[in-house]
């Protein structure tokens, strides 16, 4: 497929030469990227999942949750909550909810997406929606009490602050990515019946909560940040997104965009307070060359136990979304 202009734009090769330092070992897999497509209606892409083939997407500074076709066509809208947009369709900054993460869970047999707030900001930033996949309801959910619950079990100082931009989950547990440009890369685990019931206050327990401190490799000696997740359940593991923009230190004022790479955690690994990563990850590239892209979530489409294929998707801080294809194998 011919790549369009604003692909080739984002590929840098200066870029390679200041990572090729940190990425030193070579990941037990291999990553194709391709398909490069901008989507100027969706503003800000970065929460995804996949279901019955159509992509489901939330933008952090957008009311909407949107779905998507395998071209990245918009087929269907739907409002997570009335927040007013200004003349671009979007939230302004001071005001937006930060959906910076979603997935896909089945919870007192129903099915469905659970959007987050990032936690950046206090109150503003620390509200869930619960949206059945059927559209027939909605419900608000309070983070506030959870974040503050994680702050403490991370062992962050009072400077340090959550930014949530990863969940995944299994039949059994959910999985919760911080990124570390004001605290640390953690992630952590949670029995998923637990958690709910935490969040819909019917317990004030957390006592299945793990907390891993993650490394992560570095572009021109930045570390990444964690950016998305998704679990690949054939091959019980997570694949997940970091980016690097600026120099990481802040949750509310984006810097340059300097890269982005792709991981895959096997769970077997989650058996240590502190686990490097940086072996386990790939820096995106197209054509041998580094891409100049800020990827914020990923999402598996098909899956066997040796290889997985699906969409990434990039918010570039322009308003608009770009989205990705990939082949992992190993």
């Amino acid at each position: 497929m011919k790549l369009n202009k604003s692909y080739v734009i984002g590929v840098i090769t200066l870029l390679m030469s200041s990572t090729a330092a940190a990425q030193t070992i070579t990941p037990p897999f291999t990553l194709k990227i391709a398909n490069s497509t901008i989507n100027h209606e969706l503003p800000s892409g970065s929460a995804m999942v996949i279901n019955q083939g159509q992509l489901i997407v939330a933008g952090d500074d957008s009311p909407w949750l949107f779905n998507l076709n395998s071209n990245f066509n918009i087929t269907h809208k739907s409002q997570i909550a009335p927040f007013r947009v200004n003349q671009q369709n979007r939230i302004n900054h001071k005001t937006k909810p930060d959906f910076e993460s979603m997935t896909q869970l089945n919870y007192q047999g129903k099915s469905y997406y659970f959007v987050w707030g990032s936690g950046s900001k206090k109150q503003l930033r620390e509200q869930a929606f619960l949206i059945s996949t059927d559209g027939k309801s909605t419900e608000k959910l309070s983070l506030a009490s959870l974040y503050t619950e994680l702050h403490k079990l991370a062992g962050f100082t009072a400077k340090q602050k959550i930014n949530i931009e990863g969940l995944a989950s299994n039949n059994q547990q959910t999985f919760i990515f911080n990124r570390g440009n004001e605290g640390k890369n953690a992630i952590f685990s949670i029995n998923t019946n637990e958690l709910m019931a935490y969040l819909m206050g019917h317990s004030h327990r957390l006592n299945s909560t793990k907390v891993y401190q993650i490394q992560l490799p570095s572009i021109n000696g930045v570390q990444a940040c964690f950016s998305g997740a998704d679990f690949w359940q054939d091959n019980n593991s997570i694949i997940f997104t970091a980016s690097v923009e600026g120099n990481n230190q802040s949750s509310i004022n984006d810097g340059e965009i300097q890269g982005s790479f792709v991981g895959v955690l096997p769970l077997s690994l989650l058996n240590g307070k502190q686990i490097d990563l940086t072996p386990y990850t790939q820096l995106m590239q197209h054509d041998g060359r580094a891409l100049l892209t800020k990827a914020e979530s990923i999402a598996v489409a098909t899956q066997t136990k040796q290889q997985a294929k699906g969409y990434i998707v990039s918010d570039n801080d322009n308003g608009t979304s770009q989205f990705f294809s990939f082949t992992l194998k190993q």
